[in-house]
């Protein structure tokens, strides 16, 4: 039995979540399931405890002014402020929570008591232990799937609460809406109605790519530290520290729950385990009646004694608190350069801050995008040893191009300029361009780059052409004689293009992602004005403009294919065109996490004449440009109430897709379990792949 309650969370999510800054990853919402099949199956890499969870998500603090509280933590304690509209209802009914989050996801959560008599029974262990004294009563492990990691504690002979699902937001959800209208979060804590304090609670957050977040950790880790700052320095949570009465029996616990035991001192009574890349909890026990954590379980008993930071630098953190607290609160160890704000002044938590490895800060350094400005000279060197090591084989150690496969020079300020507001050079970049010698470099697409590694090359390379401002083109599709635009590449453009667009010493024109990724008004500039530092002539001065948008049109035609019937092009779909193959069958799709199906599966459909529906979440534009055949374009930013009733909510499958893949789809097809709709599907790959794949595309008008 689950218990549903309507609440608010402080999300694990940094504020690059809704923003076009981060399109591929952190846009991106999927609503991951189990991991595992069986729940106490240990699969190489993913261990049921917690699946694919980042890590630490919270330790939350409990305190009787959460005003006061956010104030100290900010003016003396040199932690970023938590805006005032971060101030919410907590995650249990009848707190208020301000939070304090760091760039590998981790934070530090404020909670305070609004009215204890609102509190669930479960929850009342809150009140009873602000009763005693302030301080940190829970803290909280990510977790890709409670559910197993329920089934893999119960298995192991804990006692597990029921799985709690949370709503964050009110349930009066308008537009499309990467809430689907279910639980938000899911809670689950060990130990019933009074959760072991020493054990840590689990979290998992809805529509989180976690199998994402785990594979390309470089990217995400990087993205939030360029926006997360704190005055202290803290980049992230390196330690959580256990007090315990028996260190032996609390030993036991941790391993039988599956966290890896890193170090034990039975001499100290000291012991540590892994969570997450370097993050640890770490048990103490008192060496002596009168040490400090002997005070702190005499005054509080069991639970979390202090928290261990990472920071940039240990002296200028110091040099930070030094100037905000009195001389007694700080303490400063040599021996192990680390610096303690003692327990009474922390609200009965110890914090202690060392300087991170130097691996991940010189990680930071090379991989610091600078949004605000320029590169600085580690990123510049890390992005020249990316190009001369991936790029500069083809495209010339200087960026000259044709140095091998006819790869044009990336030196050209104007098509630099003008990709600065599209993903066209993004895209090209991650997937390759099939069929020559431009491989996929992203990760995911088998290539050697993180999605950061690529967007710092986008930078370094525009900045190292001088371009400071974009060329803004329009999105608007271009009209024009395609027949004319036909004898006019005939004429112009064969010697460099190929007959069939195929490319000879020029760039592949009858490339289907480069014409996915391009919209018509950057081939139009192309062509009217040329691509400096290349061979490539603006024909502005021998064309006109009707004879320049001809050709334009003419290659938008060859979206699907350089040998494609003349009529090609497709207008928007009607409601009655919606369904297609309507008097036929539908699909047996089989669906990956029960949500994603693959292009393979809905290539098959569409051969075999099947009845579904297939929306592209994308914009028009997008839509304009290339599309998989039969799509229907809607927008994930435009409302849904007028389309949505026109689409059965039967057994009639349908499918959404977009091309990041599954940022602006998961919204639509989020939208529409909310509504009700049960056979829904994501395509797995998006339409980029789709299209690398050498599948049927459209374009439309």
């Amino acid at each position: 039995m689950k218990i549903r309650f309507c609440s608010h969370w402080a999300q694990c999510s940094s504020p690059l979540a809704t923003s076009g800054i981060f399109p591929l990853l952190f846009v991106c919402s999927v609503l991951l399931t189990s991991c595992l099949s069986d729940p106490n199956e240990n699969i190489e890499g993913v261990h049921p405890l917690m699946g694919n969870g980042f890590g630490i998500v919270s330790s939350t603090l409990v305190v009787k002014d959460l005003e006061s509280t956010r104030d100290y933590f900010s003016e003396s304690l040199g932690f970023g402020k938590a805006k005032p509209d971060e101030s919410d209802q907590g995650i249990f009914e009848g707190t208020t929570k301000a939070s304090i989050k760091f760039a590998d996801n981790s934070g530090l959560d404020l909670v305070s008591l609004d009215d204890s008599l609102q509190l669930n029974r479960k929850d009342s262990f809150l009140a009873h232990f602000l009763q005693q004294q302030e301080g940190v009563r829970m803290y909280t492990l990510s977790s890709s799937s409670v559910e197993g990691t329920h089934d893999w504690l119960s298995s192991k002979g804990f006692e597990v609460d029921s799985v709690r699902d949370i709503r964050m937001t009110p349930d009066t959800l308008t537009g499309w809406d990467a809430d689907a209208g279910g639980a938000q979060l899911q809670m689950l804590a060990v130990g019933g109605n009074n959760p072991v304090a020493k054990l840590p609670h689990f979290a998992q957050r809805a529509n989180l790519p976690y199998d994402r977040v785990d594979t390309d950790w470089i990217t995400y880790y990087n993205y939030q530290r360029s926006f997360i700052k704190h005055p202290n320095g803290v980049v992230g949570t390196a330690a959580i520290q256990i007090a315990v009465e028996d260190f032996k029996a609390s030993r036991k616990a941790l391993r039988k729950m599956g966290l890896v035991e890193l170090e034990v001192n039975k001499e100290e009574q000291f012991a540590r385990y892994q969570i997450k890349r370097n993050q640890e909890l770490q048990l103490r026990a008192p060496q002596s009646q009168e040490d400090e954590v002997a005070r702190f379980l005499a005054e509080r008993g069991e639970g979390v004694f202090g928290l261990i930071f990472e920071v940039e630098d240990l002296q200028a953190t110091h040099d930070t608190l030094s100037a905000r607290l009195p001389e007694a609160a700080l303490r400063m160890d040599t021996l192990t350069d680390r610096i303690t704000v003692l327990r009474d002044h922390a609200f009965g938590l110890q914090l202690e801050f060392q300087e991170e490895p130097a691996e991940q800060g010189l990680m930071a350094e090379k991989l610091n995008i600078n949004f605000a400005g320029k590169l600085d000279s580690t990123a510049i060197a890390h992005a020249e040893d990316l190009y001369i090591k991936y790029c500069a084989l083809c495209h010339g150690e200087d960026r000259e191009g044709y140095a091998a496969d006819f790869a044009p020079s990336l030196r050209s300020h104007s098509l630099l300029s003008t990709s600065m507001t599209s993903n066209f050079m993004r895209y090209t970049v991650q997937f390759g361009r099939e069929g020559t010698a431009m491989a996929g470099y992203l990760k995911d697409q088998g290539g050697p780059l993180d999605y950061i590694e690529i967007e710092l090359l986008l930078k370094w390379l525009k900045e190292t052409a001088g371009v400071e401002k974009p060329i803004k083109l329009s999105r608007d599709p271009i009209a024009g004689d395609v027949e004319l635009g036909a004898t006019l590449y005939a004429k112009h453009c064969t010697a460099c293009h190929g007959v069939d667009g195929e490319g000879i010493t020029a760039p592949a024109l009858g490339n289907p992602m480069l014409l996915a990724t391009a919209t018509d008004d950057f081939l139009r500039y192309a062509i009217a004005e040329g691509r400096d530092s290349t061979p490539m002539v603006a024909f502005k001065d021998s064309l006109s403009t009707v004879e320049i948008e001809a050709l334009t049109a003419f290659l938008r035609s060859r979206a699907s294919g350089w040998d494609v019937p003349k009529n090609d092009t497709i207008s928007l779909p009607t409601p009655d065109e919606y369904v297609l193959n309507p008097d036929n069958e539908g699909p047996n799709f089989e669906l990956r996490d029960g949500r994603f199906v693959s292009a393979e599966q809905v290539k098959q459909a569409l051969e075999d004449s099947l009845r579904f529906v297939l929306l592209d979440a994308r914009s028009k534009v997008a839509w304009r440009q290339t599309h998989i055949p039969g799509a229907v374009p809607v927008p994930y930013y435009e409302e849904p109430k007028e389309f949505i009733q026109h689409i059965p909510n039967d057994s009639t499958f349908v499918v959404a897709y977009c091309a990041c893949p599954h940022a602006a789809s998961g919204r639509v097809i989020n939208t529409l379990n909310r509504y009700g709709y049960k056979n829904t599907a994501i395509l797995d790959e998006g339409i980029l792949v789709w299209a690398k794949m050498g599948y049927p595309v459209r374009h439309g008008q």
